[in-house]
């Protein structure tokens, strides 16, 4: 498992490193800082001594993958929704929002922590210390849009285990209520406004919107930042097959919609 954020290559930097090196590298990878290498120790012969140039060893490399997916994937996503609803281009500029940056904050250690069993010489609180200041960083270069492709396929995986084990151990997951309310008013936006998702499953998308949807309404639906609408749609959206665990109570739904107006500022 290998955890580090390594942007596209520009011209530019190839330019930099040029003049830094006096040889031009074409083949130039340019990443952050932070690097975390985590390979299985089980081979059938001598290897190298990666562990010398920082990698980690270890009998098990599940629990290093499911601590990245929940809780810097997981907050990724809920910094690139809330990010670009709140008008944001880019997760730097989105995380240091006090508001975002509260709930990421909400999400990483009362949520998803909690349901996760650190890895031997893994300190998950500091781990979770360093994602909010790696997102902070404007040079990765990532954008709010760009993080937020994907949702259907990305969300079962990186907020769903939180989900199921935070409601199994008596737990209400309010900052993921809060991703999956951000979530449903991008998608909404997106769709009423024509800019479309960029998700597998955009067709359903639209339909579950198109379908919630009652333009002039006096109730406010057919109004891209009306509540009355922006509850519809999420609530048709959150019934997306496959989308929850299974076995999802009403009851979480009802706190995901309750944070609809929290999303929307």
């Amino acid at each position: 498992m290998v955890d580090r954020i390594v942007p596209a290559t520009t011209p530019e930097q190839r330019d930099e490193v040029g003049r830094l090196l006096g040889v031009r590298d074409e083949g130039l990878v340019v990443g952050e800082p932070f690097a975390q290498w985590v390979i299985e120790d089980r081979f059938a012969g001598p290897r190298p001594a990666w562990e010398a140039a920082g990698a980690t060893l270890t009998k098990d490399v599940a629990p290093f993958e499911q601590a990245k997916l929940r809780l810097l994937n997981g907050t990724h996503s809920l910094v690139a929704y809330a990010g670009w609803v709140a008008g944001y281009a880019t997760i730097a500029e989105a995380v240091t929002d006090p508001e975002i940056a509260e709930r990421a904050r909400q999400y990483l250690f009362e949520d998803a922590l909690p349901t996760l069993t650190a890895p031997d010489g893994l300190d998950l609180h500091r781990y979770g210390e360093q994602i909010l200041a790696r997102f902070a960083n404007p040079h990765t270069g990532h954008t709010t849009t760009q993080v937020a492709m994907d949702g259907t396929q990305k969300i079962p995986f990186r907020w769903g285990g939180v989900v199921a084990d935070a409601l199994a151990a008596g737990r209400e997951p309010q900052g993921v209520a809060f991703g999956l309310a951000a979530w449903a008013e991008f998608v909404r936006r997106r769709l009423l406004t024509g800019e479309g998702v960029d998700d597998p499953r955009a067709g359903e998308l639209a339909a579950l919107v198109s379908d919630a949807e009652v333009p002039g309404g006096s109730d406010g639906l057919g109004d891209v930042a009306g509540l009355a609408g922006a509850e519809e749609d999420l609530r048709a959206l959150l019934g997306l097959p496959g989308l929850l665990p299974e076995g999802t109570p009403e009851s979480f739904v009802d706190l995901v919609a309750g944070e609809i107006e929290s999303v929307l500022g």
